[in-house]
Formats: structure tokens, sequence, C-alpha cells
């Protein structure tokens, strides 16, 4: 299936009540994900690891890259605005990110047979194009910390960490399987 044939057909999964009912759920493991799963390094408290990457990729899975988008979008919001009320943390650009990363799983994972070689591409996408590159700009400027020194730092931790992912990703490969058979009219 072509990479663009996967947006109308992940839009049109939206108009399901199943598909909406699904979402709201992994919209909310985001968001209490997003609030309670992530921590920081005490050396280096600029690298934010947490497990709120898995209702996306779920998602991503089941339901494609605009479904993803929102989820991941939405999720970072809400868990900013309810963990901290007065939204100062709040980022449009940092958001921006976080919609484009559940895009590239959208549009790598959608459609797929979720085999550890699109595991490992989708992560690897959003590591190269998203978290490593531009959320450490971002950050970069927030904190006046140097490009290059702040992206060393975090791609020491956030490239092993992505192991990790794969790992966990891979392990709920059964789960998404029985959900898909189910899912199916």
């Amino acid at each position: 299936m072509s990479y663009l044939r996967k947006f109308p057909d992940s839009a049109k999964e939206l108009g399901k009540v199943q598909t909406l009912a699904v979402c709201a759920m992994m919209l909310a493991l985001r968001v209490i994900l997003g609030m309670f799963s992530n921590f920081t390094l005490a050396i280096m408290p600029f690298v934010k690891i947490g497990f709120s990457f898995i209702p996306v990729v779920i998602t991503a899975y089941l339901y494609g890259p605009v479904c993803a988008a929102i989820i991941s979008g939405a999720g970072d919001i809400l868990s900013l605005l309810l963990a901290n009320p007065t939204a100062f943390s709040l980022n449009p650009a940092l958001t921006a990110c976080y919609i484009w990363e559940g895009i590239l799983y959208g549009v790598i994972l959608y459609h797929s047979r979720f085999m550890l070689k699109e595991i490992i591409i989708a992560k690897a996408a959003t590591l190269l194009l998203c978290t490593l590159p531009l959320n450490t700009l971002i950050l970069s400027g927030m904190m006046n910390i140097p490009y290059l020194t702040l992206l060393l730092y975090r791609a020491a931790v956030l490239v092993p960490f992505g192991v990790i992912e794969v790992l966990i990703i891979r392990l709920i490969k059964p789960l998404l399987e029985r959900i898909k058979v189910i899912k199916k009219p």
C-alpha cells in the first residue's frame, strides 16, 4: 500500500464508533503515561524517558497516521495541562514533534505485518527525524545549551533506550494481533 494512501484510510477510521472508543482509551492511557511514567536522569535533566509511546504505537498500527497523530499531540497537551495547570511548560513546537512522531509511526506500521524490521524502521525514523534533531533543537533554544553538546548527551541515552522501546513494542505484538482479529468486520 502506498504511504500516501494510508492517510485517507486512517481518516476514514475516525468515522467508526469502535475506532473512536479505542482512540479515547488510547488517549487516556497516553495522558496517564505522559503524566506518571516519564522520568529524567539526575545528571541529564534535559533527557526525558517514558512509556507514553506505547498507546501511540498501538493506535498507529490499528488505525494509522491520522489517528496516531491525534493521540500523540492531544496526549502531549492534555498530560502537560493536567500535570502543570499553569501551562508554562506547553511548547507548540514540541507538540508538533510529537504529532510528527505519531504520523511516522502510523505511516510505517499501519497495514503492516508488524515485523521486527518494520518496528526498528519506525523507531529509527522517529529517533532520527524527530526526537534527536528537532526536539534537541527546540530544547537547545529553551535551555540555552549548545545544540551539538545537547545532541550528544541526548543520543547517548535515547539511542540505547530506543532499543528497549523496540523490544517493548515487539512484546505487545501478540496483543495487537488479537485486537486486529477482533477489529476486522
